[in-house]
């Protein structure tokens, strides 16, 4: 068997940022009930995402209704539809697909406006200025969208400079840590103990 080589305590040493890097991601060190955003500006993301909603059904349904005349023999669901969706042209399928999409949008922006998750409504506003940008200028939504997205991407920058600087802060405790005697021995400990595993007799039960 070949021997473990194990590192030198510099070597050790050297590695503690990689050692904190490496543990977690930097996410997974925030608290589950951090909030970096303040009570008055999800008020105010709340209020663009609930007129966001309202003003985007009229465009968002006429568009969907216009598109289900392209295609009304299309199944209500499940395996009908599947086999439905195989058997269509290069231009219907477009057309279903985009269909397809736009119920969901207009499924997930009702359902984001009832549980009041603006954040979502806004994740849905830009996935619709991506890809179907007529019915966001039709509703009049752009300004609406830059505001909650220009919200989500101030939020996520906040929640990302607490995680760095949480990561940070374990890496130095790791550095502090790894400079004294105490953590040595306890490393070699651990390597004994590696090294030489405890092994349990398990009794068979017959003439023990």
């Amino acid at each position: 068997m070949t021997e473990r080589q194990w590192p030198t305590r510099e070597e050790w040493q050297a590695k503690a940022e990689y050692s904190v890097r490496t543990l977690c991601t930097r996410w997974e060190r925030l608290p589950h009930d951090a909030r970096f955003i303040t009570a008055e500006e999800e008020a105010e993301a709340l209020a663009w995402a609930l007129e966001a909603a309202k003003r985007l059904r009229p465009p968002l349904t006429a568009e969907i209704n216009r598109l289900r005349v392209l295609v009304p023999d299309r199944p209500a669901a499940g395996r009908a539809r599947v086999r439905w969706w195989l058997d269509l042209s290069e231009e219907k399928e477009r057309v279903a697909n985009d269909l397809s999409a736009l119920e969901d949008i207009r499924r997930t922006v009702a359902r984001a406006a009832r549980e009041k998750a603006w954040d979502t409504v806004g994740g849905q506003l830009g996935r619709l200025y991506r890809h179907q940008r007529r019915i966001m200028l039709d509703g009049g939504l752009d300004e609406l969208c830059e505001r909650l997205n220009a919200r989500a991407v101030e939020v996520a920058a906040r929640r990302d400079a607490e995680a760095v600087r949480l990561e940070q802060k374990a890496i130095e405790r790791e550095v502090a840590r790894r400079a004294t005697d105490e953590a040595w021995e306890k490393e070699l400990e651990w390597r004994a103990r590696v090294e030489q595993p405890r092994v349990t007799r398990i009794s068979s039960g017959y003439g023990e």
